[in-house]
């Protein structure tokens, strides 16, 4: 949709107009008809700090209304103060008097008066937008609020919001439609999740942006894997049908289980004890360090002090037995990495066996991610950490961590590969001209 070529200068003279603070005279309250504004909600506290502002100054600044044929007068802008006069005991009061304003004219004075007023609640503003453009359409809507076709398509989506989202943009829980509209998402996907997050706002508590956003795609990423097992299960059960169903099956294939067998911590465990023991057992002057897989290159110690690599392909010049330490330890380091992913592969696999729900394997996760990460980050010192963290976040939202890890460590048949056990070179060549 074509946008609005809006003429501000036409719209600064008509708000400027319509605002200005002489009054044409005083009007009798029982003069005026009231309509429904752009505000529908009235904050008590401010509406009492105005009926005492009243009370000790009286009006200082008159209310707009529009001259009726029938000789009386529908206020346009000022209600607040129409009721403060009324509670005040007040007959009459100052007024501008606008003649002959088309109806899309004054909605535009009201919506000026309000924004220079007492904030209206997010949903107010938002009802008012909904009703402005199924009244004029969008373009006039864009002319009568002064803003872009996005910020008002953001607004009218809030009429589809569910009920408990509007609750907390009535209520003025919520000022942040950003927010509302993840809020609103969350709550199609799990309305449990998003009775966490309506507790902690209606508690007082901050709710960012980034945060809910972050929520929403956690849930969308365990309902996707939800799914999948799913998949993964009827499958299963198909398969094990068509089977059963075939008089040339096997033994062995009767026997099969209906579901799939739950994977054991154990071998994972003592695998990793079996890797540290190994590692534990390396020799300190240049002795190659074992890989579990058997994929990591040896370096091994001449007669002359000095190591060079196992494989003619990685041939470098020869190294001191110090450099050969670092490297053994960076070796190990890799070993660490490539069983650890196993680790927290298998961990996964017995949670969703073992039927965790989403919190409950997040945290597992979660807590297993800091055992492992934490010490790691704590080494390099906080500084160092901090920018290895804003690193790392950068390159994720570029790569995925598989592709990075193919970079990192190219597979030793120079293929990328989606294994990450498969052969590699355990040492990473530094780049040339590389700089963090």
């Amino acid at each position: 949709m074509a946008k609005s070529s809006m003429n501000l200068k036409q719209f600064a003279g008509v708000v400027q107009s319509a605002t200005q603070r002489t009054p044409d005279r005083n009007i009798k309250l029982n003069q005026i008809d009231i309509e429904p504004q752009v505000r529908t909600q009235f904050d008590e506290t401010e509406q009492a700090e105005l009926d005492a502002s009243v009370k000790a100054q009286g009006i200082l600044q008159p209310i707009i209304l529009l001259a009726k044929p029938d000789g009386r007068y529908r206020l346009i802008a000022g209600e607040r103060r129409v009721r403060s006069a009324q509670n005040n005991g007040l007959d009459e009061i100052p007024a501008m008097i606008k003649h002959n304003l088309e109806a899309w004219e004054i909605r535009r004075i009201q919506v000026a008066e309000n924004a220079d007023r007492a904030g209206i609640t997010p949903y107010d503003e938002a009802r008012g937008v909904q009703k402005d453009v199924e009244t004029y359409g969008v373009e006039k809507a864009m002319e009568i609020w002064n803003r872009s076709e996005g910020w008002i398509s953001k607004r009218t989506s809030v009429a589809k919001y569910a009920e408990p989202i509007k609750n907390l943009l009535k209520d003025r829980v919520l000022g942040d439609l950003e927010v509302a509209h993840s809020l609103n998402q969350l709550h199609q996907l799990d309305e449990l999740e998003y009775a966490r997050l309506d507790k902690r706002l209606r508690d007082g508590l901050p709710l960012s942006r980034d945060e809910v956003r972050g929520k929403v795609q956690q849930v969308k990423d365990w309902k996707n894997e939800e799914k999948q097992r799913k998949e993964r299960r009827e499958a299963l059960g198909k398969s094990l049908a068509k089977e059963k169903g075939n008089p040339r099956q096997t033994s062995a294939t009767k026997a099969a289980p209906a579901q799939p067998v739950p994977a054991q911590p154990t071998p994972a465990r003592e695998s990793v004890a079996k890797a540290h023991t190994e590692n534990g057992t390396s020799s300190t002057s240049g002795t190659a360090t074992r890989s579990s897989d058997k994929t990591i290159p040896a370096v091994v110690a001449p007669q002359d002090n000095q190591v060079v690599p196992h494989t003619q392909q990685d041939a470098q010049p020869g190294i001191t037995n110090e450099q050969a330490l670092v490297l053994d330890q960076m070796v190990t380091l890799f070993q660490h990495s490539v069983e650890n992913h196993k680790l927290l592969k298998d961990v996964q696999t017995e949670l969703r066996d073992l039927g965790a729900d989403m919190n409950q394997t997040e945290w597992a996760l979660w807590s297993l991610y800091q055992t492992i990460a934490l010490p790691v980050l704590a080494a390099l010192g906080e500084a160092r950490a901090q920018r290895y963290l804003q690193r790392t976040i950068a390159d994720l939202r570029a790569t995925k961590p598989l592709e990075l890890w193919n970079k990192l460590h190219p597979a030793s048949d120079t293929q990328a590969s989606d294994d990450w056990t498969t052969p590699r070179t355990p040492v990473a060549p530094m780049p040339k001209d590389w700089q963090f």
